[in-house]
């Protein structure tokens, strides 16, 4: 009975636990089941949505160093996104020596200075610089650029209601070693600021009427790069609009006399016209009067023999002149910087400051090349043939024990003489305190001559005895054949008379 009892109460407390037991299960079922369906239409969603790229920052690709970015040589084939650029205001953003071909606009960016230099780049979007705010500098120097392919809406502005807005605080645009033969007449429209301008090393060869117009058409434009690309020739009226233009270069040209084109350049302060092939500048080939030039050089010019006189006369405001590797150039004319005063007729020279000679082949240094050379401040005359004569008694006795010290510093116990022999090596200093001796009559130099006057007289010792034997031996008879004597050789010039005669 008690076994019955403990059995019932057992099976009526496990039926209770159990019933209490299963709605738990069967929420915690439900529950799970529905997790599994929210799980399911979550992934549902999640796959049916594109995946968003993430974008490594800017500073992950390229070195941010301040407020300069510097992406040169990672090997970059397109611009950066939109979402990867800081903030914040950068200095220089450089793309130097990537894998660019075609450069897409580029998001809002404030930057002053880009460098898109040394990639493949032969397109440009339009408009591509339009959201880069303080933009003043843009290098797109080493590229494949075309002059099919540089149009003047790469470089559009803003747009406003009526036109394009330029880019404004663009001052500086290099195009230099790129493939241009000729430009697009309104390629700079959008660049009404413009002050430096570089298209050296293009593919010109001449400037024809579309290029001289986009030239021209930069109306502030300050310095202007035309070197190395084979120019020959400039239209007269090429810088007649160019009034502020102050520091041009035409090195590397194939000019043979100074361009006429540069009268019209009345701002010009700065002219460089190295590796020329000019031969002879004087006063049939000067340079043009240009009124406010200070500086110009001729370096490097392998053809150039004499400077002449009046070769330099319209550069009244000239202070520094640089005439330096000339191998070929032996003279500078005594008047080739001077110029007459048109009120008073006087003869005055230019207030130069710094002179380079250096490297040529001259001879002789006029005095009055300069009527002040006390006012100079460098002289350079260094590595060139000097004659240690009479002709340069100034150079030697006066000019280098006065102001050589000051004006050649180090180089001044460096001049030595070329010519005549006896001095040849010879450092100029130490011949300073010397009367040096001239050549004589018509420039001979017996020093030259000793040869064929030696020459000459042994010659003569050798042929005046010859000579005497010879007619000697005539007398006596020993040019003709066989023994003969005196009778012999009188009969030598008989002739018999004919038979007729004796009739």
């Amino acid at each position: 009975m008690d076994h019955l009892l403990v059995f019932i109460f057992l099976f009526a407390f496990t039926s209770i636990k159990c019933e209490s037991i299963a709605p738990n299960v069967t929420t915690e079922s439900n529950n799970t089941k529905s997790a599994i369906v929210e799980d399911k239409q979550t992934n549902e969603t999640v796959t049916a949505l594109p995946p968003v790229p993430k974008f490594p920052n800017v500073c992950n690709v390229c070195n941010c160093t301040g407020v300069v970015i510097d992406c040169e040589g990672k090997n970059l084939t397109a611009n950066l996104e939109d979402s990867q650029w800081p903030n914040t205001t950068i200095s220089t953003i450089s793309f130097k020596g990537n894998l660019l071909d075609h450069v897409k606009a580029f998001p809002k960016i404030v930057v002053k200075k880009l460098i898109l230099q040394e990639n493949k780049i032969t397109k440009l979007d339009r408009a591509a610089f339009k959201q880069l705010i303080n933009l003043t500098e843009l290098d797109l120097s080493r590229n494949e650029l075309t002059s099919e392919s540089l149009r003047p809406h790469a470089f559009e502005g803003k747009f406003s209601p009526t036109a394009y807005e330029p880019l404004e605080n663009l001052t500086r645009l290099s195009l230099a070693y790129n493939k241009l033969h000729t430009i697009h007449q309104d390629l700079f429209e959008h660049m009404s600021n413009l002050r430096t301008l570089n298209l050296s090393h293009n593919l010109f060869t001449h400037i024809d009427i579309r290029t001289s117009l986009a030239i021209s058409s930069i109306q502030r434009l300050e310095e202007l790069d035309l070197s190395y690309c084979g120019l020959k020739e400039i239209v007269n009226s090429q810088f007649h609009t160019t009034t502020y233009l102050k520091k041009l270069d035409l090195s590397g040209n194939q000019f043979t006399t100074p361009p006429a084109a540069l009268n019209g350049a009345v701002s010009l302060e700065y002219l460089y016209m190295d590796e020329n092939p000019i031969q002879v500048i004087d006063h049939l080939n000067p340079f043009p009067s240009m009124s406010k030039l200070k500086e110009l050089s001729l370096c490097c010019m392998p053809h150039l023999t004499m400077i002449g006189a009046n070769s330099f006369s319209g550069l009244e405001m000239l202070e520094h002149l640089r005439v330096s590797n000339c191998p070929k150039l032996e003279t500078i004319e005594e008047s080739a910087l001077t110029f007459q005063m048109e009120e008073t007729k006087e003869i005055t020279w230019p207030p130069l400051k710094k002179l380079d000679l250096s490297d040529n082949a001259l001879e002789y240094l006029p005095q009055y090349l300069l009527v002040r050379w006390d006012l100079l401040e460098e002289l350079d005359l260094t590595k060139n043939k000097w004659g240690c004569d009479c002709d340069n008694q100034y150079l030697i006795g006066e000019l280098l024990p006065k102001y050589g010290k000051k004006l050649m510093g180090d180089n001044f116990g460096t001049l030595t003489c070329a010519s005549p022999p006896e001095h040849a090596g010879t450092n100029l200093s130490s011949l300073s305190h010397r009367k040096l001796r001239c050549p004589d009559l018509y420039g001979a130099r017996p020093e030259r001559d000793a040869m064929i006057l030696v020459g000459v007289m042994i010659g003569l010792i050798i042929a005046i005895p010859v000579c005497l034997a010879a007619f000697v031996l005539w007398r006596r008879g020993y040019f003709f054949c066989g023994s003969q004597g005196p009778a012999s050789f009188s009969r030598a010039f008989y002739k018999r008379t004919a038979n007729d005669d004796d009739m």
